[in-house]
């Protein structure tokens, strides 16, 4: 789990993609009108290709022609001002001197002059193929002409633009890559930190019940059966401590979770024995409530009792002198099955509303000397034994906690998230 956690989250990273885009590879956008404008050119090109024996049809569609023309290269130019320039102007003028031919031929030809004055026939002939034909496309060549070297020219630019955003980019993504691996650095630095605070603080409470057992055992004269019961509890509190801190040294290895069968009861009475000093050295009084069975779990032993010191403990530490914290295993039964309750309940100074909300966040404390971490890491613990604590203020002040495991029967499967009735703050 320790590696589980020191493993960089890099998932909050994912989804971004560091290739920038090819601008290349992106769509032009469309002339205004060019999709009308060359559905309309086909028709008329159509009409003029075809057949028709009809002088007619001809004389009519080519004026129609050229004016399309002008007019999409008009509105171009009016819509893209950067476009409308010398070589624009040109080609405008090259179409619209075309239409202008081909329209004064079809009034020469429906208004029949043509035998009123040969002037007429001659006007027709330098409009349709003569000097005012060829005027049209060689201004329309011009415009064109003109035009390639500024297309060059404006490809030699987006080239030079696109490898000096490409570069920025590369670099941009270079930077962010750096960040990232920065913040994921931070983030372990952080998990290191909440790691170490969080040993610190489990190996807080067993020299801190060796302290107060020295004490006691100090504190006046002492027969045989006394000084080896103190001593075992400095002895079982001095192994758990060797144990935590071998768990930090073996980081490459943390400490799996070994579920085992054995019964709640047994396991309360011993955690007394564990606490009993510290309790009267607080002069508060801890009693182990009788089961109504023999009640057997199958978690791991060493993590329940490690979760359970730490709510005894913080039971202490809220309780006022002559106070009693209770230590009970209760079977409790919802839509799931069967299911063990180990409670521990004070009388100390309860849960305000302003606390609830933070109490499983880690560092939050109300003791002066607290680090923090003890409910936080009584809930990690819970998650890993596959059980579920919760914490209760009680009607008449103190506070429940309440470490809901699965029975015997049932271990694989988690514990429901219905709330079991006798945990109610007004109990």
């Amino acid at each position: 789990m320790v590696l589980a956690k020191l493993r960089p989250r890099s998932s909050r990273y994912q989804g971004v993609d560091p290739t920038p885009t090819d601008p290349r590879r992106q769509a032009p956008a469309a002339l205004p009108g060019a999709r009308t404008s060359c559905a309309l050119l086909t028709v008329f090109t159509v009409l003029l290709a075809w057949p028709w024996g009809n002088v007619a049809w001809a004389v009519i569609v080519r004026p129609c022609y050229f004016a399309l023309l002008f007019w999409f290269f008009w509105r171009t130019g009016r819509a893209h001002r950067q476009l409308d320039g010398q070589a624009m102007r040109l080609v405008r003028t090259g179409f619209l001197v075309l239409w202008l031919s081909f329209t004064a031929v079809a009034v020469v030809h429906f208004a029949d002059l043509e035998p009123a004055h040969a002037a007429f026939a001659y006007l027709r002939q330098a409009c349709e193929s003569g000097a005012m034909f060829l005027l049209g496309t060689t201004l329309i060549s011009y415009g064109l002409m003109l035009w390639i070297p500024q297309v060059l020219h404006s490809h030699q630019v987006l080239g030079s633009d696109y490898e000096r955003q490409r570069g920025e980019l590369q670099l941009a993504a270079t930077e962010r890559s750096q960040l990232e691996q920065r913040l994921v650095d931070a983030d372990r630095r952080g998990i290191l930190g909440e790691l170490a605070a969080s040993i610190a603080h489990d190996l807080r409470n067993p020299l801190t019940i060796v302290k107060g057992t020295a004490e006691s055992l100090c504190r006046k004269q002492r027969t045989q059966a006394d000084i080896a019961e103190h001593t075992a509890v400095i002895r079982r509190n001095i192994d758990k401590a060797d144990r935590t801190i071998a768990s930090l040294i073996d980081l490459g290895r943390p400490r799996a979770n070994e579920p085992q069968r054995f019964a709640v009861g047994e396991l309360l009475r011993e955690l007394h024995g564990l606490v009993h000093v510290e309790a009267r050295r607080r002069r508060v009084h801890v009693d182990v409530l009788p089961s109504r069975g023999n009640d057997t779990v199958v978690v791991d032993r060493v993590l329940l009792a490690q979760a359970l010191l730490n709510l005894v403990l913080n039971a202490c530490q809220a309780s006022a002198p002559q106070h009693r914290v209770k230590l009970r295993a209760v079977r409790v039964r919802n839509r799931d099955g069967d299911a063990i309750a180990c409670v521990v309940e004070d009388r100390g100074c309860g849960l305000p509303a302003d606390w609830r909300a933070r109490l499983f966040t880690p560092f939050f404390t109300t003791k002066p000397e607290g680090t923090g971490l003890g409910l936080s890491s009584c809930r990690r613990i819970a998650g890993e034994i596959g059980a579920r604590l919760r914490v209760y203020p009680r009607h008449r002040g103190g506070a429940r906690a309440v470490l809901l495991l699965p029975t015997a029967d049932r271990a694989s499967g988690a514990p429901n998230q219905e709330e079991p009735a006798w945990a109610s703050p007004t109990c």
